[in-house]
């Protein structure tokens, strides 16, 4: 039975858990990675619209070995309710702003879960989606509505 350290971020602020839990199987760790998730949404209610939380476990020598992650992402779908305005801003650059966030945070697991050489051949895929992205937010080309 190893012990397991588990550090939570939950899109602002960084918990390095200096006690850890001892996990009898891989799918031990695993299952406490994940299982920890809903609850911490549950406390740490988002104050936005998006918000990734994680966490990644690290081993007795400190090296990270797992990482579950969970992402609230909401939108508003529609301009109006009844004869109300939407709060949420313009839909087009809130969704353009959501998949930015996504892009980067593919680039970053990529790397994160030691893919860094193979990440060589994925780059110019994100850079080109980033710039795209990039490009839509400067024009501010609203969706034609349906």
């Amino acid at each position: 039975m190893s012990r397991y350290f588990f550090d939570i971020h939950d899109g602002h602020d960084f918990a390095l858990d200096e006690d850890g839990i001892k996990c009898e199987t891989l799918k031990d760790l695993s299952y406490q990675a994940v299982d920890v998730l809903p609850d911490i949404v549950r406390e740490e209610l988002p104050d936005g619209p998006n918000r990734t939380f994680s966490v990644k476990a690290r081993d007795g020598t400190g090296a990270y070995v797992f990482r579950a992650t969970l992402t609230l992402a909401s939108a508003w779908i529609v301009e109006t309710i009844g004869d109300e305005q939407q709060p949420g801003g313009d839909r087009w650059v809130a969704a353009l702003s959501r998949a930015k966030t996504q892009v980067n945070a593919l680039r970053r697991e990529f790397a994160e879960d030691g893919f860094s050489q193979q990440l060589e051949a994925l780059d110019s895929l994100f850079s080109v989606a980033d710039a795209e992205i990039d490009r839509l937010l400067a024009r501010r080309v609203p969706r034609k509505k349906v």
